[in-house]
C-alpha cells in the first residue's frame, strides 16, 4: 500500500468519506460495475488508512471496544484482501466501507477528541 498522508481528515473530507460509504453500502440491485468497484476500493482504502491513523492517535485509555474492533477489522481486511469468488470484490469493498463508517463514528464520539495523543 502506498504511503498515506497521516494528517487528520478535514470535516469536508470526512463528509466525502461518509458519502463514499453510502455509495458502496447499497442493495444488490444498485451494485456498482466491476470497474467502479475497483475505483471505489482504492478510494475507501485511502479514506480508511487516514482514519485508521486518527483512531491510532486516541490514547489507550480513551479507546473503546468499538475502536479496538474497528482497528482489528481494518488490519484483517487489509491482510486478507477480497475472496476469489463471484461478488468477492464487492463483499470486500462493503466490509471496508463498514469499517470506515465505524472509524468515523468512533472519531465523532464526544470523548474521542479529548483523548487524542498530541
Amino acid at each position: 500500500m502506498s504511503t498515506i498522508d497521516a494528517k487528520p481528515l478535514t470535516p469536508t473530507e470526512r463528509e466525502l468519506a461518509a458519502l463514499d460509504c453510502d455509495r458502496v453500502l447499497v442493495g444488490f440491485q444498485f451494485k456498482p460495475s466491476p470497474l467502479e468497484i475497483g475505483r471505489l476500493t482504492v478510494t475507501i482504502r485511502n479514506h480508511g488508512a487516514r482514519l485508521h491513523a486518527e483512531v491510532e492517535a486516541i490514547s489507550p485509555r480513551g479507546r473503546t471496544l468499538r475502536s479496538n474492533a474497528a482497528q482489528r477489522d481494518w488490519r484483517d481486511l487489509l491482510a486478507r484482501g477480497p475472496e476469489p469468488i463471484p461478488l468477492g470484490a464487492w463483499a470486500y469493498l462493503r466490509a471496508l466501507a463498514r469499517t470506515v463508517r465505524a472509524f468515523l463514528e468512533v472519531l465523532d464520539a464526544p470523548n474521542s477528541k479529548k483523548n487524542r495523543v498530541s
